[in-house]
């Protein structure tokens, strides 16, 4: 039988021991002088685990680790009402184009709408005269005018008449709007009048050889505002444009007047 009176002192003396031990161990890693111990190299070339799996193992919870927070900021959610919108609205105006646009073509294909043909029928001038500088005349024009459409209808306004020498204005002339009906023809008759319209010297001296010649080339031009119209259907306006080039009217040197020479004659047509 044990004596508790004996038993105390061995049981002091062991927590007296075990206090030296920590203190002595404390001491020595405190010890500034004292070399760090070298680090410990895991299997695999792998890390140390981070001090929270540390106290997990430690404590023999596992899940200890696990317990972070992150202030996670998500960017707003974004509007696709606006995005939507505009798809809608402009795949609706790409519909709309390509509709009208066929529209166009079947309307165009089935009217066929087609230029108008100009054929100066006559031309002839008087009281031709010149000087150094300028020239005097008065010319006489008569075209033939014909609508070819089957189904469309050509107004026209805005109409002038002019003529060239060599591409150098002369003179010109204001006619009066006319409209035509399908498959029909129609005379325009013009007068252009030049007073002294300044020439070049150069320009004066060619006209004179070639009434030498008995034949002056002149240049006859047509402008107007047409439009064509297919019942309740019409096209927008367009400058229809006319030109006659290098018209041969014979007149001499020895004559103030002369007529268009070799008949009639195709003039070209453009808008």
């Amino acid at each position: 039988m044990i004596n508790p009176t004996k038993a105390m002192p061995v049981s002091h003396s062991f927590l007296s021991l075990a206090d030296s031990t920590d203190t002595h161990r404390f001491t020595i890693m405190q010890d500034p002088s004292r070399p760090a111990p070298p680090p410990f190299y895991h299997q695999n070339g792998g890390q140390p685990p981070p001090p929270a799996a540390s106290a997990a193992i430690a404590t023999g919870y596992p899940y200890a680790a696990q317990q972070q927070y992150y202030n996670t900021t998500y960017p707003p959610p974004r509007s696709y009402a606006s995005r939507s919108f505009f798809r809608a609205f402009f795949a609706t105006m790409i519909c709309l184009a390509v509709v009208f646009g066929v529209v166009l073509i079947i309307t165009w294909l089935v009217l066929r709408p087609s230029l108008p043909h100009f054929t100066l029928h006559s031309l002839s001038v008087s009281n031709l005269s010149s000087t150094s500088q300028s020239l005097s005349a008065t010319w006489h024009l008569s075209f033939l005018v014909r609508n070819g459409n089957k189904k469309m209808t050509v107004s026209y306004n805005a109409l002038r008449s002019s003529i060239f020498y060599r591409q150098n204005y002369i003179s010109e002339s204001q006619l009066a709007p006319f409209r035509q009906d399908t498959r029909s023809q129609t005379t325009l008759n013009a007068t252009l009048t030049a007073a002294g319209t300044y020439l070049e010297p150069k320009l004066i001296d060619n006209l004179n050889a070639e009434r030498n010649a008995s034949s002056v080339l002149f240049d006859v031009q047509v402008v107007a505002a047409t439009s064509f119209r297919s019942g309740s259907w019409r096209f927008r306006t367009r400058v229809l444009k006319v030109l006659c080039r290098k018209v041969p009217v014979g007149v001499s040197s020895k004559s103030s007047s002369g007529d268009l020479v070799g008949g009639d004659r195709e003039c070209q047509v453009w808008t």
